[in-house]
């Protein structure tokens, strides 16, 4: 299957061969409406003045674990509250299936990034946990 923005990730020398289809409980940041467009675009997409340097800007974050995915915002917007309104200021969680599409293994941090398959919709399979702003 395709991955959503193929076109702008093979611009980009991205070895994809370690990312794997996962089926898998997983946690991300967005804002309170889940129906936020902004929640499931990469950081390229919602950014697009940001310096792109390699595939992964068009990839998803997401954590492993819910604490993990929460300390790291807290920790990257730490003296930066005007960074949460690029982020995100809630927790969500929802199943990544197979058919949603491929991730990287996750790092010591818990934290992920994953490639969505053409034409699939993330905002309905996550709910909105809490706040973390």
């Amino acid at each position: 299957m395709d991955i959503k923005y193929q076109n702008e990730v093979s611009q980009f020398d991205c070895d994809l061969t370690k990312f794997k289809e996962v089926e898998l409980e997983s946690y991300r940041w967005t804002f309170e409406d889940i129906n936020d467009t902004r929640n499931f675009e990469p950081i390229y997409i919602n950014d697009p003045k940001r310096k792109q340097d390699n595939c992964l800007g068009f990839a998803l974050s997401f954590f492993t674990k819910k604490e993990a995915g929460i300390n790291r915002l807290k920790e990257l917007t730490l003296n930066k509250e005007k960074l949460f309104k690029k982020l995100g200021t809630h927790i969500s969680s929802g199943v990544l299936n197979k058919s949603d599409g491929i991730a990287g293994e996750p790092d010591n941090i818990k934290h992920f990034d994953f490639f969505v398959y053409r034409d699939v919709e993330l905002k309905d399979k996550f709910t909105v946990l809490e706040s973390i702003a």
